[in-house]
């Protein structure tokens, strides 16, 4: 289903000017620096098939304007750098004004120019209509310095940004190669007659959860959901085995959280039998103490992982499954007394015969940092749970669009 889109297969990049839109997003330490470089140096191949290139520019953004994270890129591109090994990468701390056009006429072939964080600009931090990104100031600056644009950002790709929409209207377009493997991936997923098709999902994000156990168990393309993680003690407070307080962690909070709590409770009337809840989880407790999820101890100390009968009933549908896609952790998986649960899954998805994809963010990273086999590792969270819930992603049907008036 691939070819539905225009890949770099299609054009031949010699002598072109070409813009790619990537996704550097990362978690940042102190001073700023990306932590983890999994999402930077995913794209080591896409760079490296435009060695031929007259001019390869990358943009990507960082965080989100008005928030802590949303800093210069300059360090990723020096990750870049350290990746890329044979291309020069050069930073220009500038997007759309003087010095970055002289940083990409002063551009010599081989080398990479990655500009500034695309969310320093209030633009790019707004979903709109790829007509009217097309008309932004970052895509009327940029666009007319390239010949072709290439959309390798597919964690982004559930968003209708011009960073993302906009250049494929006015440019050639196609997608990278992270974009292409990524869509092959979810498709594959997806296969008819890959039954039975688990999901397992953690974080602490309870609207996106919420919507995709509504969305897929109502369209029946999931037979099994498990869940852990802080979301998981919505739906065990629904069923009134854990007080409010145990919802401590999740995201949302107040009349927002009160309203996800009622839609789960409809949720639940139709679809529970197919819903998996923890039945013990770990609390810290002078240490990790593993108390069942009906345990009084849970309004006073909230819940951090799931407990070993859970992960023994979890592991038994991912052995069982022909499918499974996860995303999210199933506990704090910042304190190692807590990682227990989600290492757990990710080797029982290690082990099962099915097809194995996990979603990007922390499980990503964590499954990535500890070397797992599984079928593919996603570079995004957010996309994919977009395509989990069968939503389109603007960034992949502007493409679709694009390939069908270019071919």
């Amino acid at each position: 289903m691939a070819d539905a889109f225009k890949t770099m297969r299609d054009f031949d990049f010699k002598d072109k000017k070409v813009l790619i839109r990537c996704d550097f997003n990362s978690p940042l330490g102190e001073k700023g620096e990306p932590l983890e470089f999994m999402r930077i140096r995913v794209y080591k191949p896409t760079f490296a098939a435009l060695k031929n290139a007259a001019k390869v520019v990358a943009i990507s953004h960082q965080g989100r304007k008005g928030q802590a994270d949303c800093v210069s890129l300059k360090k990723h591109a020096e990750i870049l750098g350290q990746t890329l090994e044979t291309q020069k990468v050069v930073f220009c701390d500038d997007l759309t004004g003087a010095k970055a056009m002289k940083a990409i006429d002063d551009l010599k072939q081989g080398e990479v120019l990655v500009l500034e964080n695309t969310r320093f600009l209030d633009e790019d931090n707004e979903n709109m209509e790829p007509e009217k990104g097309a008309q932004s100031a970052l895509v009327k600056a940029l666009a007319p310095k390239f010949d072709i644009f290439i959309n390798d950002a597919f964690s982004v790709s559930h968003r209708s940004q011009p960073s993302v929409t906009g250049f494929p209207m006015v440019l050639p377009a196609c997608a990278g190669m992270v974009v292409e493997k990524e869509m092959d991936a979810m498709y594959r997923a997806v296969e008819k007659g890959r039954r039975p098709c688990v999901y397992v999902i953690g974080g602490s994000k309870l609207k996106e959860v919420v919507k995709l156990v509504d969305t897929t168990l109502s369209k029946n393309t999931v037979d099994k959901i498990l869940i852990g993680g802080a979301v998981a003690y919505a739906f065990l407070h629904v069923r009134g085995l854990v007080p409010r307080d145990a919802c401590s962690a999740i995201s949302e909070k107040g009349e927002e959280l009160d309203k996800l709590l009622d839609k789960i409770k409809k949720i639940e009337a139709v679809f529970k039998d197919r819903i998996e809840l923890p039945i013990d989880v770990a609390i810290s407790y002078g240490g990790r103490e593993e108390v069942l999820a009906t345990d009084k101890k849970l309004g006073k100390y909230p819940p951090a992982d799931i407990g070993d009968k859970t992960i023994a009933v979890y592991t038994e549908e991912i052995e069982r499954a022909r499918s499974v896609l996860s995303k999210g952790p199933m506990g704090m998986y910042e304190n190692p007394t807590f990682l227990k649960g989600t290492v757990k899954i990710l080797f029982a998805m290690e082990r099962s015969k099915a097809y194995t994809l996990i979603g990007g963010g922390h499980m990503g990273n964590i499954a990535f940092d500890l070397g797992v086999a599984v079928d593919h590792i996603s570079t995004a969270g957010g996309a994919v749970l977009a395509f989990m819930s069968g939503e389109k992603l603007p960034g992949i049907e502007v493409l679709k669009a694009g390939g069908k008036k270019s071919a």
